[in-house]
């Protein structure tokens, strides 16, 4: 059964990444790599997936109530998720402050509505479908395929953690050190002396910033409304994305010569 159970992980997690790539990519009107990992996969759509499943099994032939219990279990998916990565990381690489009837920006009436109809397209549609064909394996087949699909989710996860870890780390390292040189060069006296100490000082907080653009770059793809609840992390975050848009603008003009 356990082996049934990531198979079907595997496939929601996949589904739910081209979802969100088509999705994005059609708001955003160019190809968007969606994802906290590296592989083409979202668990929080096979973990949502895999809730839905058991959570409408005792309503499983009522539409309305499917879609009720969709938008409720998804809802508190979404919201942990988000309180997880905001409680450990201290960042949000979501934010539905600005939508209409959200919870502190973890969740808001839009994204609950879609995944409420996802849901009813899954336990009617969907389901059915993918439980014969996981069915339809062989015993050992399936059995490998679940093995697999934890070595590699294993794998990207803990490199996908640590890159993020890496990333918040060089964060409050900058934020500290900021704060620090800011200080220090409202204390300094003026003297041809201080001025090269203080243009040293400067010197490493821009270097420490392009570090920071370098990391964030791949985030920011992924989660343009990345932030922080922190306000002085937010204003760096939003000066990297600035940075990165300046960067980006350049370029373009650049090759168009």
């Amino acid at each position: 059964m356990i082996d049934v159970l990531i198979t079907y992980f595997l496939v929601y997690a996949v589904i739910g990444y081209v979802i969100e790539v088509i999705y994005c990519s059609l708001g955003e009107r160019k190809l968007v790599n969606r994802g906290f990992l590296h592989g083409p996969w979202l668990p929080i759509y096979g973990i949502g997936a895999l809730l839905v499943i058991v959570g409408t099994a005792p309503v499983a032939t009522q539409i309305v109530a499917v879609f009720v219990v969709t938008v409720i279990l998804t809802s508190a998916v979404e919201y942990i998720g988000s309180w997880a990565l905001e409680k450990f990381f201290g960042i949000k690489l979501w934010d539905y402050s600005t939508y209409p009837l959200n919870i502190k920006g973890r969740v808001c009436a839009k994204n609950p509505t879609l995944f409420g109809l996802l849901g009813v397209a899954l336990v009617f549609g969907l389901h059915p479908v993918v439980h014969s064909t996981v069915y339809a394996m062989s015993d050992p087949v399936r059995s490998n395929v679940a093995h697999a699909v934890i070595l590699l989710l294993a794998v990207d996860t803990t490199a996908s953690v640590m890159r993020l870890v890496t990333f918040t780390a060089l964060l409050a390292h900058y934020q500290k050190r900021k704060g620090e040189v800011e200080v220090r060069l409202h204390t300094l006296a003026e003297s041809v002396q201080n001025r090269l100490l203080a243009q040293r000082l400067g010197q490493e907080i821009d270097e420490l910033h392009n570090e920071l653009v370098d990391r964030a770059r791949r985030l920011f793809a992924k989660f343009p409304s990345l932030t922080s609840s922190d306000e002085q992390r937010k204003s760096h975050l939003a000066g990297v994305r600035k940075t990165i848009k300046v960067r980006i603008k350049e370029r373009r003009e650049h090759d168009s010569k």
